[in-house]
């Protein structure tokens, strides 16, 4: 019986580490925006870090180690604002971040779209580009609301690869693509500016 309590303390931490990678999901997305609910402008966009860009696989919390798993911005962020609507361009931004997300003539995602945003890597603060792969990866849905001078919708879209915003060098980051994610309601067409 001295040889199965070994056993049994193995088999119960392998058990409850399979239940946090299965339960526990630090790379899931906040819900998106409904179209038509809004009473004015309003977006969320985050960067999604997949499990194997987090400490120890993302297995427990990153906040332990400072980190959060996901990066992003929003309508109440500082500096927030709405720069450009139109079917093929949606451009919006926040102190530290920049959005621009380029489709086709078809509504495709296009490998001009990018994110520019600031993260701690290798201790450092660094400020990254990162867009999708030459052949994109990711849909883009829109809505036209009811007076037509709004649009509506989300994104879901692979980052495959990121660069130093600066100088333009490829940084060795992240080892398996960041998802970009996020929704929108009621942002003006053609617009300038909030």
């Amino acid at each position: 019986s001295r040889n199965r309590l070994p056993l049994a303390i193995l088999a119960a931490l392998a058990l409850i580490l399979l239940s946090t990678l299965f339960l526990y999901q630090p790379d899931r997305p906040l819900a998106h925006i409904t179209p038509g609910s809004s009473s004015g402008p309003t977006f969320t966009v985050q960067v999604l870090r997949p499990r194997m860009g987090l400490p120890l696989g993302g297995i427990l919390p990153p906040q332990l180690f400072g980190l959060d798993a996901t990066l992003g911005f929003e309508t109440s962020s500082p500096g927030a604002s709405v720069d450009k609507v139109d079917s093929q361009h949606i451009e919006l931004s926040a102190d530290n971040w920049q959005l621009r997300l380029i489709l086709d003539l078809q509504g495709r995602v296009t490998p001009e779209t990018e994110v520019v945003f600031e993260f701690l890597f290798e201790e450092n603060l660094r400020r990254v580009r990162c867009q999708p792969a030459e052949a994109a990866i990711g849909e883009v849905s829109t809505t036209t609301l009811a007076n037509s001078t709004e649009l509506s919708g989300s994104f879901d879209i692979e980052l495959a690869r990121c660069a130093d915003a600066e100088t333009g060098e490829r940084i060795n980051w992240p080892p398996k693509p960041l998802r970009l994610y996020g929704s929108f309601d009621r942002l003006p067409l053609s617009s300038k500016g909030r």
